[in-house]
C-alpha cells in the first residue's frame, strides 16, 4: 500500500480498512502523514488511536511541533492518545505542556501528563508531579508515585514515603515500596556515574521487529545508550540500519561497540571486520 492510498484507506467507513492502513504506516517519518494521523487518534476504533499514537510518538522531532499545537486545543478523550504520543516522543520541549495537562479535566490525560514528566526526568517539576498525590482518580495517584520513583531523589524519595504512611490500601502502599526501591536502585547507580536506561527485554523488541521496526530500533538503541555488555542489540542495529541504507548510524554502533567490547577479543573482533568492510 503507498503511503496515499493508506492516507485515504483511514477514513474508510470499513474499520478492517483502517486497520490495515494505520499498520501499512508504521515507520513512516513523512511529514505529509502527520495530520491524518492526529485525525486517527480520535477514531472509533480503539486499536486504530493507539497505533496512530505510536507511529506519531515515533516519527521524533518532525511531528512533535504538530503534535504540542493539537494538543494545547485538544479536549476531553480526544486529548489522551495525544498525550500518549507526547509522551512516546520523549522531547524534553513537551515538560511544559505536561506540567499544565496535571490540571486537565480528564483523568486519563492527568495519568499520561505526570507519568511523562517521571519518564523524561523532569527533576525541576517536582512541585507539579507532587500536586498529583493528591488527585481525586486512583490511577493519577499511582502515575504520580511511579514518577517520582522515576525522578530518584532524596526529595521524591520523602514523598513517596509521606504517602505511603496515609494510605490504607495494601495495594496501594506495595505500589510505594516498589516505586522507592526502584528510586534507590536508580540513586545509587546515578551516585556511581552509571547511565540510567531504562530497557525492555531483547526478546520483546525481536518480535517487535515484524511490526513495528521504527519503535525496535528506539529500543535497541537504548542499549547502546547504556553501553550495554550484551553484543545482540548492536548486532541487530547494524542489521537494521544496514537494511535502511542508513550507513552513518551503522558505523556508529559499530564503533560504539568496538568501545564497550575492546576486552572481549571475540567480541571485538566481529565489529572490526563489520567496520572493515565498511570503510
Amino acid at each position: 500500500m503507498t503511503l496515499n492510498e493508506a492516507i485515504d484507506n483511514l477514513s474508510s467507513d470499513d474499520v478492517s480498512v483502517r486497520k490495515e492502513a494505520i499498520e501499512s504506516l508504521v515507520g513512516i517519518t513523512d511529514e505529509e502523514a502527520i495530520e491524518p494521523l492526529i485525525k486517527a487518534t480520535t477514531d472509533e476504533n480503539a486499536q486504530v488511536r493507539f497505533k496512530a499514537a505510536e507511529i506519531l510518538g515515533n516519527m521524533g522531532d518532525v511531528a512533535v511541533d504538530k503534535l504540542i499545537e493539537e494538543f494545547k486545543n485538544a479536549e476531553g478523550k480526544d486529548k489522551r492518545f495525544l498525550a500518549f504520543a507526547l509522551k512516546e516522543t520523549e522531547d524534553e520541549k513537551v515538560v511544559p505542556y505536561f506540567v499544565e495537562a496535571i490540571h486537565d479535566e480528564d483523568f486519563g490525560v492527568r495519568k499520561v501528563a505526570v507519568r511523562a514528566l517521571g519518564e523524561l526526568n523532569a527533576v525541576d517539576e517536582l512541585d507539579a508531579i507532587a500536586k498529583c498525590l493528591e488527585d481525586e482518580d486512583w490511577g493519577v495517584k499511582l502515575a504520580a508515585i511511579q514518577a517520582l520513583g522515576d525522578l530518584a531523589t532524596d526529595e521524591s524519595i520523602k514523598l513517596i514515603k509521606d504517602i505511603r504512611k496515609t494510605e490504607d490500601d495494601k495495594d496501594f502502599k506495595k505500589s510505594c515500596n516498589k516505586a522507592i526501591k526502584k528510586a534507590e536502585k536508580r540513586k545509587k547507580a546515578k551516585a556511581s556515574g552509571e547511565a540510567i536506561v531504562k530497557v525492555i527485554p531483547m526478546s520483546t523488541i525481536k518480535e517487535m521487529e515484524k511490526t513495528n521496526i521504527q519503535k525496535a530500533i528506539k529500543e535497541y538503541e537504548r542499549y547502546v545508550e547504556a553501553k550495554q555488555a550484551k553484543d545482540a542489540p548492536y548486532k541487530r542495529l547494524c542489521v537494521l540500519y544496514r537494511k535502511a541504507n542508513d550507513y552513518d548510524n551503522e558505523v556508529r554502533v559499530i564503533e560504539t561497540a568496538c568501545e564497550v567490547f575492546k576486552d572481549n577479543d571475540k567480541k571485538l573482533s566481529y565489529f572490526e571486520k563489520r567496520l572493515a568492510k565498511l570503510k
